[in-house]
């Protein structure tokens, strides 16, 4: 794709200013517009949106800071560095300019190569400017989605707690299941914890939940009591196969209809599908009464499937009946809402990743895929070491993955001159390029959830130091960082940095010093471990570099999974 051509619009009354400027501006990626009334000035930056204003010597009434200070409140021009042309420098002048909001100043026209370099580094800040503000926007759009999505919940929700009235033991965990649709992140364990429940309104010993990906039919949630804890246990394998009409769930998810059969292994004729019988074989395991339920979300589409079986137990003689199947259909809506949730949390996160990728050809989907595979690895042998209970395990690890992924979002708002430099950056693109941390966690800003805390503390915090010489240190998104210089403050020192943060800090040097880059190749597994130990107490936190030596096996797996 051709790169659009910088537009520089001059006001200045001289021709030979204007054939100057002409003749120094290289012919291939400038577009230059003069303008010699500087009462047109407004109308004509309105109209052409030029990337870069000069402004000259201002003939007439109209004084030249005048002009300087319209532009800045002109609304589609406000933003436009200006650069201010003069004859000779004098302080006094040059004081006045930047007060009225000048970005730059020439004292006459500069040679061909600082023209070009300066002309490009004021129009590339100006275009980050936009491609920030249009990120964000498309980030308040996904965010206004989930809320309209919230409010069809506390609808859900409101339904639900008049039928709890008229049982109210029974629907008592479905009432409470709704509240936990705004709460939970972590929508897989959600689902189980749905499937729990329904099991236990209906005494069910077994069931399952399948999902459809695809032309798959995927089942990831599976229970059942009487084999539960056996070492050989076939419940606790996740399958997948193909979408059809041979199978009770296949029938289920492709007709929309509910099954309700006495036996799962004589089902009716007129059905025309089987139960599978593969792991109650494997369990020594009889399947009986069953039922089974669509999950469909609000755009009435079928997403999965709900299955129980056996009420009372395998042996009890019992089926299910119309109340049972009614209290199934609210679980079933509880779960439909749940994947609809999760589709929609996973696009908002693959859309913010797919923009960080736009912007920095580094920031790849399977760059993100490791960082946040790394980061649950460590996170798994932290909360091992520590006694971490199961259920917020899964938690914590479904929030870090996501904000791991999202780690370097911020680098949507640094200028592609700093981003896309082949070459080392100095010192003050190095304090821009270091904002990303502060840009990011804005992102997320005036949000509510648990995961949006821990998204911006890593987003903040992933590049500080366990020896506090990393970076911002302590300092709200919200604080003006002041003139780009290095560094921009003390960084955190040692457990003042958040756990998760140096989890993510360490998975995201592993892989950086493990994948090919532009200014650099891959370095092998062993050096990449002999570097991250020797900046054991230094850059990383100590007891996390023992864990990622004891992980190294699963770490390969993270990379083999997702390759480059």
């Amino acid at each position: 794709m051709t790169e659009q051509p910088i537009k520089v619009l001059l006001v200045d009354d001289r021709p030979a200013v204007a054939a100057t400027l002409r003749a120094r501006l290289p012919h291939a990626g400038f577009r230059l517009q003069v303008v010699v009334d500087p009462a047109d000035a407004i109308e004509s930056a309105r109209r052409s949106g030029p990337d870069v204003i000069v402004q000259g010597h201002a003939p007439g009434s109209l004084d030249g800071f005048e002009l300087l200070a319209s532009f800045r409140r002109t609304a589609g021009v406000s933003e436009v560095p200006v650069i201010i042309l003069v004859e000779t420098r004098e302080a006094a002048a040059e004081l006045r300019a930047f007060e009225r909001g000048a970005d730059d100043l020439f004292a006459g026209i500069p040679g061909p190569a600082e023209l070009d370099a300066r002309l490009r580094l004021h129009a590339e800040r100006r275009r980050g400017v936009v491609e920030t503000r249009r990120a964000r926007r498309r980030i308040e759009e996904a965010t206004r989605d989930i809320a309209r999505l919230d409010r069809r919940n506390e609808v859900e929700r409101a339904s639900i707690e008049l039928e709890a009235r008229r049982d109210r033991d029974r629907l008592a965990s479905i009432a409470e299941l709704g509240a936990d649709l705004t709460r939970y992140q972590d929508f897989e364990l959600l689902l189980d914890r749905i499937l729990l429940e329904a099991r236990r309104c209906c005494d069910a010993e077994a069931g399952a939940i399948f999902t459809i990906t695809g032309d798959q039919l995927e089942c990831h949630h599976i229970q059942n009591d009487k084999v539960v804890g056996r070492g050989d246990n076939p419940y606790t394998h996740r399958m997948a196969r193909r979408l059809s009409l041979e199978s009770v769930a296949g029938t289920v998810a492709l007709t929309g209809r509910t099954i309700r059969v006495e036996d799962a292994y004589e089902i009716p004729a007129e059905l025309d599908c089987t139960y599978d019988r593969g792991r109650d074989t494997a369990a020594g395991y009889r399947s009986r009464a069953l039922l089974s339920l669509p999950l469909r979300t609000s755009d009435a589409k079928i997403r999965g499937v709900i299955q129980l079986s056996n009420p009372g137990g395998e042996d009890a003689g019992r089926t299910f009946t119309d109340e049972d199947q009614r209290l199934v259909e609210h679980f079933a809506g509880l779960a439909s809402v749940a994947l609809e949730r999760t589709a929609l949390t996973r696009t908002l996160v693959m859309r913010m990743i797919a923009m960080a990728e736009l912007r920095d050809p580094t920031e790849t989907d399977h760059h993100a895929q490791r960082v946040a595979g790394f980061s649950t690895v460590l996170y798994d042998a932290w909360a091992d070491r520590n006694g971490i209970a199961e259920e917020e395990r899964e938690k914590n690890r479904d929030r870090l993955r996501t904000a791991a992924m999202l780690h370097d979002v911020g680098k949507v708002g640094i200028p592609d001159a700093i981003l896309k430099k082949p070459g080392p950056l100095d010192g003050e693109e190095i304090a821009i390029m270091q904002r990303h941390t502060v840009i990011g966690a804005r992102l997320f800003r005036g949000m509510r959830t648990n995961f949006d805390e821990v998204a911006r503390v890593v987003a903040l915090h992933h590049h500080e130091r366990w020896d506090g010489t990393g970076y911002p240190g302590p300092i709200e998104p919200e604080a003006d960082l002041g003139p780009a210089t290095i560094p921009i403050r003390t960084g955190l020192r040692g457990r003042e940095i958040p756990l998760v943060a140096r989890i993510v800090g360490l998975a995201d040097v592993y892989d950086a010093l493990s994948t090919a880059r532009a200014y650099k190749t891959s370095w092998p597994e062993a050096r990449v471990l002999e570097v991250i130990r020797d900046e054991s107490g230094g850059h990383f936190d100590p007891a996390l570099v023992e864990m990622l030596m004891e992980c190294v096996e699963e770490f390969r797996e993270v990379r083999a999974r997702y390759p480059d």
